[in-house]
């Protein structure tokens, strides 16, 4: 009697871009659409806010598991609630939002630091993707590629600096947006701002990997 080995089921990129359309498309729809209604600044930050919120709390319903990140950011959003509530000041509610940004900053700072320190962070990050494409024989002979392939290390550090670089930069972005900018305006560049900056980095993504044969 032998085993059927079946090959891994390939990722559905469609179902990995629905988030990110979720937490940044729809608050940004929100807010212009209330504003395009007469509704104040801050009462259309207050109303897009929730829209991740729900977002959330679906994603727990469905699926059963806490998401740590998912209660992180309830908590900066219930934080910032309370204080705009007590200040009534639309710009305090847009500030907690790119303050809020800075956990992907403090990855940005993971993601520089591995590049000199162990092995690159995303050796970590993408275990769970190539172990859904290639299986866990597939995924030991990627991970062992590190100890014995000088070409694929140095395209994972390569790589690795690149998207650390882009997380600073959105964090850099966010914050003089937040801080100096009309609040209309503001609003735009904070959501728009993260796609607009990982667009072009993925595509390097793809590119490079590709021409460094990083995938597995």
């Amino acid at each position: 009697m032998t085993l059927e080995t079946r090959p891994a089921k390939p990722l559905n990129r469609v179902a990995l871009l629905v988030p990110m359309l979720v937490d940044f498309g729809l608050p940004l729809l929100v807010f212009y659409g209330l504003r395009t209604a007469g509704v104040s600044q801050w009462w259309s930050l207050l109303l897009s806010g929730v829209v991740p919120v729900v977002a959330i709390v679906v994603r727990f319903v469905r699926r059963r598991t806490v998401d740590f990140l998912a209660l992180f950011v309830l908590s900066v959003v219930a934080l910032s609630l309370g204080v705009s509530a007590m200040t009534g000041d639309a710009r305090t509610m847009l500030i907690r939002d790119a303050w809020g940004g800075l956990l992907g900053g403090l990855v940005a700072v993971w993601l520089l630091a591995s590049v000199f320190v162990g092995r690159p962070a995303p050796m970590y990050l993408y275990r769970a993707f190539v172990l859904a494409k290639v299986g866990p024989d597939g995924l030991r002979a990627w991970e062992s590629r590190w100890d014995t392939d000088r070409r694929f290390r140095h395209g994972m550090r390569v790589l690795t600096f690149v998207w650390g670089c882009a997380g600073l930069l959105n964090v850099a972005v966010t914050l003089a947006a937040a801080y100096l900018l009309p609040l209309d305006f503001a609003t735009g560049v904070l959501n728009v701002s993260w796609p607009v900056i990982v667009a072009p980095t993925f595509l390097f993504h793809l590119y490079y990997t590709k021409k460094w044969d990083l995938r597995a």
